[in-house]
């Protein structure tokens, strides 16, 4: 089975001298992404010791809606 790398995203810290940005990455789109959408992200902090891993590691996902009671309601069998 192939990693699925969808909703993933990566950060190295780049070198720090001023011109750079601290953190860049990647990330890999779940799905399509629209102009001006907004989409939820989450970054955790990894140990980077190892030189070129990650420094910080997230996921991507749509914005969290919860469920209304009108919807519920209609998903009852009763």
């Amino acid at each position: 089975m192939e990693y699925d790398n969808r909703g993933k995203v990566s950060l190295w810290k780049s070198d720090e001298d001023g011109i750079r940005p601290i953190l860049s990455g990647k990330v890999v789109a779940h799905r399509n992404i629209k102009e001006g959408e907004t989409i939820d992200i989450a970054l955790w902090k990894r140990d980077g010791a190892a030189g070129n891993q990650p420094v910080m590691t997230g996921k991507i996902q749509d914005v969290y809606s919860a469920p209304t009671s009108a919807s519920l309601e209609d998903d009852l069998p009763f």
